[in-house]
């Protein structure tokens, strides 16, 4: 996975917060690989955003589902973190999100990013090599977007295009048969 892949990803998941977005970002890189299988790292990154998008909107259980699927990948396939730009903290991390999930209120995840991911970032973001990194961190950790039309991205967007595909896919299943 390329560089830019993992910093606009977590461009959406840490700057911008729009959790959808992070989805479809690394389902068209994960998809993109000639060689793409369901036990890719991105499809552990996808599952992380997921989680965090139903999360946000009070969807416990499709958060935990998520998580879960997340964490069991990791398990099965051993994802080397540094390489997707995290510390080896983030399981630990999302473990304990899951188990408290039901008892607390949603509030972004203060990810564990390496010093050269953190240092891209917050290239990336505008924000010019800054001597002080720190302060950028700071203010991630303090951000929370609110907007609905990032919270409910799924319900607000435009559809056309999805329906037209869904319905080409069935008038081509009916053809075959």
């Amino acid at each position: 996975m390329k560089l830019f892949h993992l910093i606009d990803f977590y461009n959406e998941l840490i700057i911008k917060q729009d959790y959808f977005e992070c989805h479809e970002i690394m389902e068209a890189t994960w998809k993109s690989s000639p060689a793409f299988s369901k036990n890719d790292a991105e499809v552990f990154l996808i599952l992380l955003a997921t989680g965090e998008y139903h999360y946000r909107r009070g969807n416990i259980n499709g958060a935990v589902r998520s998580y879960r699927r997340a964490l069991k990948l990791h398990e099965e396939n051993t994802y080397d973190l540094a390489a997707l730009g995290m510390e080896e903290e983030l399981v630990e991390m999302m473990t304990a999100r899951m188990e408290n999930m039901e008892d607390m209120p949603f509030h972004p995840l203060a990810y564990p990013l390496t010093e050269d991911m953190w240092q891209a970032l917050h290239e990336h973001g505008g924000y010019g090599p800054s001597p002080d990194i720190e302060a950028f961190k700071r203010w991630t950790r303090d951000r929370v977007v609110q907007d609905e039309e990032i919270v409910y991205k799924h319900r607000l967007r435009d559809r056309t295009d999805v329906l037209l595909e869904r319905e080409a896919a069935i008038k081509k299943r009916k053809h075959r048969k």
